[in-house]
């Protein structure tokens, strides 16, 4: 099975300073502190990474520590992208904060890490659950992009038709 562990930061806007970091593996161990030696200790052997707007925000700042973890900048899953394609009735895709009382309280990123493990696995179920035509189109239009490629890979979907247009089964 391939190990992967779900992440997120809680960073400091002006002075771009990491004031934590949640992690939570898929054997269930998890990881809430600020030091990033640690971090890179419990990623160590972790074959994927997933968060929720991992790759246009954590990335900037843990990119290295993931490196130094020997995880591989591919395998990395950003469930934020695969929400709208997998869910397209949901009116916004932003992680639901409610273990907050107050808007003011930081973010909990070891909760939050939780909940995009909960939504990868939401995503997974949704796209199974899905037409083998669209699921086709999916992986043969965006296998190729950063932002889905490890998704597909995490999941061992490749599409047994490679070309729809020329496929006599989709044509009319």
């Amino acid at each position: 099975m391939n190990s992967i562990a779900f992440i997120d930061t809680e960073i400091e806007p002006k002075s771009q300073k990491i004031l934590d970091i949640g992690s939570v593996k898929d054997d269930g161990s998890s990881f809430h502190k600020t030091s990033i030696v640690e971090f890179i200790q419990f990623l160590n052997g972790t074959k994927f990474i997933c968060g929720h707007n991992i790759l246009s925000h954590d990335i900037k700042y843990i990119g290295k520590a993931l490196s130094d973890a020997g995880v591989n900048p591919e395998n990395i899953i950003d469930t934020l992208f695969l929400s709208p394609l997998l869910f397209p009735t949901k009116p916004y895709h932003a992680l639901l904060k409610d273990d907050k009382l107050q808007t003011e309280e930081t973010n909990n990123p070891l909760n939050d890490s939780i909940k995009a493990k909960d939504l990868l696995y939401d995503e997974i179920a949704a796209f199974k659950q899905a037409d083998e035509t669209l699921k086709q189109i999916f992986y043969l239009l965006l296998n190729g992009k950063k932002e889905f490629f490890a998704f597909f890979y995490f999941i061992a979907y490749k599409s047994q038709v490679e070309d729809l247009e020329k496929n006599d089964k989709y044509t009319t």
